[in-house]
C-alpha cells in the first residue's frame, strides 16, 4: 500500500487547521437567539389589547400642529436633534417616522444589531425579571463584541411590578455582572441605569438602596456612564392606579398620592426632574449625563388629556428641557444643562394611545407629533 507523501500529509493537517478556524470565526458571526424571553405582567394585558385602539386622529384644522401632512419634508440626518427621541413600542419604520419627527434616536424596550453611527440612533435595552435577563448573557456579549460603542440600558422601570419588577439588592447584583460583562468585550460601551418610574421619594429611597447593595457587595461605588429616568405623575398606592409601590418595599401601603388630573402637569414634571438631578450631585454622580427615556401623557382622555392639551404639554416640556440648567446640579459637560437626552412615550402604543405621535392606519403624525415635528424645527443641530 502506498503511503502518502509527507508533503501531502503535511498539506491535509493545514487545510484541516484552516477549516477548524474558519468554521470557528463563522460560528461567531452568528449570533445566539436575541428574543426576549423574561415575562412581565404588563405583556399579559398587551395581549387583550386590539392592534388599533381609538386612535388619536391626525391634526385638525386650526390646533396646534396641523399642518398639512402631504407637505411634510422628512429631515436629512444632519438635522435631526441628537437631543430628542422616542420610544417605539410596535415594528413601525423608526429611520421613516424619525425623518418626519425630527428625532435623532430611539429605542424599543429590546436589542438590536446597530451600530451608534446609524441613523437614527438605537438605545440597546436589557429587560429584567426575577431570576431572568434577556437576551441572554451569551446575547448580549455577541452583540456587544460586534457592534461597539452602543449604549445598553440595564433594565426598564426595575421597580415597577408592571415592568421588570425586581428588588433593589438583586438589581444591583444583576447590574453589576451585565456592567462587567459588556465592558469586558466592548470598552468603549455605555451602560445606564434602568429608569425608575418617577423620581419620588419612594422611587429614589429604591434607588438608594440600589446602591447601598451595590457598595456593601463590591466594596467599590456603582459605576454608572448614563442615568436614566422616567418622567411620568402617577399614584403610588397599593392596588390603585398608578405606579404601585416599588419591588421590595413591604411595609409601605402609600407614597405620593398623584390624582389622574395632575399626571399632564408640567410643574410637577419638572420638579422631579430637579430632584432628580440634586439627588445624583448629592450621590456623587454630578459628572454623568441624564436621559429622560419614558415620558408623556399615560391616562385617557377623558381626565382633559386632548390632542391639543397634550401637544402644549409635550411642547412646554420639550422647551424647558432644551433651556433649563444649573450651575450647581446640571451637567458640567453639557454646559450645566439638566437633561441631555428625553425620549417621548410613544410613536404608537395602543395600550396608552393618549400620547400617540402617528396614527399608523392613516400613516400620519398626530396633533401631538405635529408638535414635536414643530420642535425639531425650530431647534435644528
Amino acid at each position: 500500500m502506498r503511503r502518502p507523501s509527507l508533503f501531502v500529509v503535511l498539506l491535509g493537517v493545514t487545510f484541516s487547521i484552516l477549516l477548524s478556524v474558519g468554521l470557528a470565526s463563522d460560528i461567531q458571526l452568528i449570533p445566539p437567539p436575541l428574543d426576549m424571553a423574561c415575562q412581565f405582567e404588563e405583556a399579559e394585558v398587551r395581549k387583550e389589547q386590539p392592534l388599533f385602539p381609538l386612535d388619536a386622529p391626525p391634526p385638525r384644522s386650526g390646533g396646534i400642529g396641523s399642518g398639512a401632512q402631504e407637505s411634510l419634508t422628512a429631515f436629512d440626518w444632519d438635522q435631526l436633534s441628537p437631543r430628542v427621541g422616542f420610544g417605539l413600542t410596535g415594528s413601525s419604520d423608526a429611520e421613516n417616522w424619525a425623518r418626519r419627527l425630527g428625532a435623532g434616536w430611539y429605542l424599543d424596550w429590546g436589542v438590536q444589531r446597530r451600530y451608534p453611527e446609524q441613523h437614527p440612533e438605537y438605545w440597546q435595552m436589557v429587560r429584567l425579571a426575577r431570576g431572568c435577563v434577556a437576551p441572554s448573557r451569551e446575547g448580549i456579549r455577541w452583540l456587544a463584541a460586534h457592534y461597539p460603542g452602543n449604549v445598553w440600558i440595564i433594565g426598564n422601570e426595575p421597580d415597577n411590578r408592571w415592568q421588570d419588577n425586581i428588588i433593589p439588592e438583586e438589581y444591583a447584583r444583576v447590574y453589576h455582572d451585565l456592567y462587567y460583562l459588556i465592558k469586558n468585550v466592548d470598552s468603549t460601551a455605555f451602560v445606564a441605569v434602568g429608569g425608575v418610574t418617577q423620581a419620588t421619594s419612594l422611587r429614589l429611597e429604591y434607588l438608594d438602596r440600589v446602591l447601598i447593595a451595590y457598595q456593601a457587595l463590591y466594596d467599590e461605588p456603582m459605576p454608572v456612564d448614563w442615568w436614566t429616568l422616567h418622567g411620568f405623575v402617577l399614584r403610588e398606592e397599593a392596588d390603585a392606579w398608578g405606579a404601585g409601590i416599588p419591588a421590595g418595599f413591604i411595609e409601605e401601603r402609600s407614597g405620593q398620592l398623584y390624582q389622574k388630573a395632575e399626571t399632564g402637569s408640567v410643574e410637577i414634571f419638572k420638579e422631579q426632574v430637579i430632584t432628580f438631578r440634586g439627588w445624583m450631585t448629592e450621590r456623587g454622580y454630578r459628572d454623568k449625563p441624564l436621559a429622560i427615556t419614558e415620558f408623556g401623557i399615560l391616562v385617557d382622555p377623558i381626565y382633559g388629556f386632548t390632542p391639543n392639551v397634550v401637544a402644549e404639554y409635550l411642547l412646554e416640556t420639550f422647551i424647558w428641557l432644551g433651556e433649563a440648567k444649573d450651575e450647581q446640579i446640571g451637567y458640567p459637560d453639557d454646559e450645566n444643562h439638566l437633561v441631555q437626552r428625553w425620549a417621548w412615550f410613544s410613536l404608537y402604543d395602543p395600550l396608552y394611545p393618549t400620547s400617540n405621535l402617528a396614527n399608523l392606519k392613516a400613516d400620519a403624525l398626530t396633533e401631538i407629533g405635529q408638535a414635536f415635528r414643530e420642535y425639531s424645527i425650530a431647534h435644528r443641530p
